[in-house]
Order: structure tokens, then sequence, then C-alpha cells
């Protein structure tokens, strides 16, 4: 096992900061401690371990709740923290034997935990689990190198909210398609203390009231301009690849699109900090971001509806990502602990429109079909045909991290915060990533 090495690599870095970290707010949630086995008298128990920390915790330990109380065979002690630390700890739980029963993740993460020797597959061969019943998007993620390793749990990707009070205000009936479309509305959108548009003579770009789009200013905007560099028909990440084929010149298009929505035509915030929060407010009319954000505009009094993702180039193409349940291995452990965990799973799995009250679109065909019927929704579930997931490569830690010195999170801020030049920022991102895929 190359446990030690990994280890080692993780906490130096820390580089286990996953896709997911810039979708939920708040701080850390935890409840019960590693739990025990069966005993004479009672349930049970296995420890199952996520990385929620915003409005979908609730989601889920409610679920986690429904599932105890309605048996007695099984105590789930449920454990939700942020992710980087979530894996932290699983890594060194992992080495002193004890690793939890059930760890949520996500598929590109499959490759680096599997070369490390820390899932198990047999547990979901177990599980029996039918390809019909989930969608191909769903089922492709929890595969590595041709075997199995997880039980789906949801799908998401990204989109576009809009106001709709503020659309029917400037005449416009129904979302942006193109790129074209949307920086024609973002500009009708966008509007300074006197009321003039970006385009209009007399602008006043330092005292602009309303913008019309916002975004996230983080690994975000990469996995936008991800989505743009698939829809010129280039998808430069592999589960394989030993170096980096990127069409510099596509990739440039993609960054340039990006810059230009915030310093050309100056329709999104420079520097942006929360764009949902600035949506609620009423400073952005539209924003890109994903179904986890649906509770919060539920809760809020504005109107809003959502859209997929613009067609900016040649073909449809949205980032796209997934939550996956696992099984660390673990040779000493409870026959009974591993076979409650397979219930377990199950049980999410049969009761996941449940968990499409999250904002998540559940894999799970029947709660794929409840989240059709919740506002918001059918934009994303829409998308799952052309989202694109990064890929389960074995250093996806350090190539997809949403931290510094991520090669994805400088691209993206050179991009959106210090409008550099677009092809200066593609062929960076190829030397940022070379060497890494080199190390052996």
């Amino acid at each position: 096992m190359k446990l030690k090495r990994w280890s080692a690599i993780l906490a130096s870095t820390a580089l286990m900061t996953t896709v997911f970290t810039a979708c939920q707010s708040g701080g850390e949630s935890q409840q019960a401690a590693a739990g025990s086995g069966a005993s004479a008298s009672g349930p049970v128990k296995i420890d199952y371990w996520g990385g929620w920390t915003g409005p979908d915790l609730d989601t889920m330990k409610g679920l986690v709740d429904k599932f105890n109380s309605e048996q007695s065979k099984i105590q789930v002690e449920f454990t939700s923290m942020q992710w980087t630390p979530l894996f932290a700890k699983f890594l060194t739980e992992m080495k002193g034997g004890h690793p939890p029963d059930v760890l949520a993740m996500h598929p590109f993460e499959l490759g680096q935990f599997t070369e490390m020797g820390v899932l198990d597959t047999k547990p979901v061969e177990n599980a029996k689990l039918n390809k019909a019943d989930y969608s191909e998007f769903a089922w492709n993620g929890t595969y590595y190198k041709g075997k199995q390793y997880a039980i789906p749990l949801d799908v998401h990707m990204h989109g576009v909210f809009y106001n709709t009070d503020l659309f029917t205000k400037a005449g416009l009936s129904a979302a942006p398609k193109t790129g074209d479309e949307l920086i024609q509305m973002a500009q009708k959108l966008t509007l300074d203390k006197n009321g003039k548009h970006p385009n209009e003579s007399g602008f006043d770009e330092n005292n602009i009231t309303q913008y019309g789009l916002g975004f996230n200013m983080n690994h975000h905007a990469f996995y936008q301009a991800y989505a743009l560099i698939n829809q010129q028909g280039n998808n430069p990440f592999t589960e394989t690849m030993g170096k980096l084929e990127l069409d510099e010149q596509k990739a440039a298009k993609a960054f340039g699109f990006l810059e230009d929505l915030i310093f050309k035509y100056k329709v999104v915030p420079k520097g942006e900090k929360s764009p949902v929060d600035d949506f609620i407010t009423g400073k952005v009319a539209m924003f890109v971001d994903g179904p986890w954000q649906t509770p919060k505009l539920e809760a809020s009094s504005i109107k809003w509806s959502s859209a997929p993702y613009p067609k900016v180039f040649d073909k449809q193409a949205a980032w796209g990502a997934a939550e996956i349940l696992t099984f660390p291995v673990n040779e000493k452990g409870d026959p009974n602990k591993k076979a409650a965990a397979i219930e377990f799973a199950k049980w999410i799995d049969k009761n996941s429109s449940g968990w499409a009250k999250s904002g998540q679109l559940p894999s799970n065909n029947i709660g794929m079909e409840a989240a059709k019927k919740m506002a918001g929704r059918e934009a994303f579930v829409s998308s799952l045909g052309n989202a694109v997931l990064l890929p389960a490569h074995p250093k996806a830690a350090q190539l997809f991290s949403s931290t510094a010195p991520s090669p994805i999170l400088t691209a993206a801020q050179d991009a959106v915060l210090n409008n550099k030049n677009p092809l200066d920022i593609a062929k960076q991102l190829k030397k940022d990533m070379d060497p890494i895929l080199a190390d052996k």
C-alpha cells in the first residue's frame, strides 16, 4: 500500500480540497465518534463520513436519522466536516486500522484512493446494483480502470440562475441560450447609477448599481473554462494522461470569453465574492452556479428560475460532477458491519428522493424523477447528457485542487482576477501540469 507516501503528500500540500469547497458554506459539523460492532443486546454500529457543511448537511443528517428510526438492527454514526480535513482524518484512521465503513467522495478522487489501495470493490459487487436504475453520467462516475468502486449518490453541474422580475423589467422573456445572448442580456441587465448600460455612451463603470451576471472567481471559474474548451471539441483531461494534450488556442478562447465578460463588457463584478448573495440582494440579475444553491434561493423572497449553461461555442457542454458512496478497505473489520454498511448505502440510494431536497440531483432514477418536480431543477436535469466530468486521475489531488498552488486555481485567477493574456494562461497551465504528470 502506498498510504504512507500519499499521506505525506496530502498533509503537506492540503490538496484534498474538492470541487465542492465553494459550493457549500458554513463551518464544521460532527456527530458521534467511531462506532462499535454488534453486541448481544444492541444494533450493529457503523460510521458514515461525508464532507457536507452547507444546507445539504441538514438534509443528509435527516436521512440518517430517518434510517436509524425506521429499524433497530443498524445504528449509523454520522460525521460531516469540510472535505479537506475529512480526507486527512480518513487517511489517519486508515493507517490506524479504523476507517469509516462508508465514505462519501467524488469521482475524480477515485484514482488517487484506489491507487493507494484503500477502497474495496467487494461491497459494491455485493450490493448488486442495476445500471438501468441510474443515468449514464452517474454510473460512469463510480468506475476506475474498469472496476466499480462506489454506489452513485448524486450529480450536479453548472447552470444559470436568473431573476425573473429583473428580466421582465428589462423586457426579457427567456434565459440566454448562446454566448452572444448571454453578453447581450447581461449588458441590458447591467445599470450604472444613471440607468445607463455598458454599451451606451456615458456609462459609468465606477458606479454600477446592478450587474447582469455574476460567477465565482475561484476554481469554479476554471470549471467554466473547462466546459468552454469542451464546447470546442477538446477535452484535454483523461484518466491515463501522462502529459497535457491541450489545444492552447481553444483554451485561450475559453479563458478570453470569461475575461471579456468582466473587463471588456463590464457585466460581471470584479473580484466577486458570493454570487448567490449578490443575486439574492439584487446586485446581479443572473449568476452561474450549481443546483446546490436552490435551497438558499427557495428560502429567499426573490423570484427566480434556472437555465442550462449557454452554448458559447460549437456544442453544448457544462462542467459537471457527482458524489458517490465508497467502502474503505478494512481487512480486520467485522463482517456484520460490512453487511450493515451495504444495507445502509442501498437504503440511501433507494430513498434518494429525500436527498433531492438538498438541491443535488439524485443519481437514482426514482430520486431524479422527484427532483424534476422541484422548482429550478429541470434545467440541470436536462444538462445530464452534455455535462463533462474531471477524470479520476491518480494525481487528481495535485492537478485539480481548489487550493493554491493548484494549476487550475492559478489559471482561473489569472483570467478572472488578473486579466492576463489568455494564450499565456493556456501555456502556463500546460507548464504547471506536465511536471506533475511526469513525476513518478
